[in-house]
C-alpha cells in the first residue's frame, strides 16, 4: 500500500512539473487527442463514450502520445498517465462522484 502511494505521489509531482499539453485535431471521421509527456512510460484514454474503458494512445513521437475516437456526440473524458488518473486543462470540466473532475468534449 505504501509503494502504491508513493508511486502515485511520484506520478503525480511528475506531471504537474512538466505541465503537460494537451490538445485535439479533428477528422471527417473522427477526433485524434494528443497529450505530451515525454518522459510517460504509458498512456490510456478513457471515455463516457464506452463507460470509461481505457484505450492505450500510441506514442507518435518523443514526447506526444495520440488515440483516436468516434467524433459527433458530447463525451467526457480523461487520460492514465503510468497507471494513474490525469486530467489537463480543459475548458469543459465536470466534477466526478469521486472527487476530481472529467473534462468534456464538445463538438464544434
Amino acid at each position: 500500500m505504501k509503494i502504491q502511494i508513493l508511486q502515485l505521489a511520484v506520478v503525480a509531482f511528475y506531471l504537474a512539473g512538466c505541465a503537460a499539453t494537451h490538445y485535439h485535431e479533428i477528422l471527417s471521421d473522427g477526433v485524434i487527442f494528443y497529450l505530451k509527456v515525454p518522459e510517460a512510460r504509458g498512456v490510456a484514454f478513457a471515455s463516457s463514450l464506452d463507460a470509461y474503458s481505457p484505450h492505450l494512445a500510441r506514442k507518435v513521437d518523443g514526447s506526444r502520445w495520440a488515440v483516436t475516437v468516434p467524433a459527433g456526440s458530447e463525451f467526457r473524458y480523461f487520460y492514465i498517465v503510468d497507471g494513474a488518473v490525469y486530467v489537463p486543462e480543459c475548458q469543459f470540466y465536470e466534477k466526478d462522484d469521486f472527487g476530481s473532475r472529467n473534462c468534456i468534449y464538445v463538438p464544434e
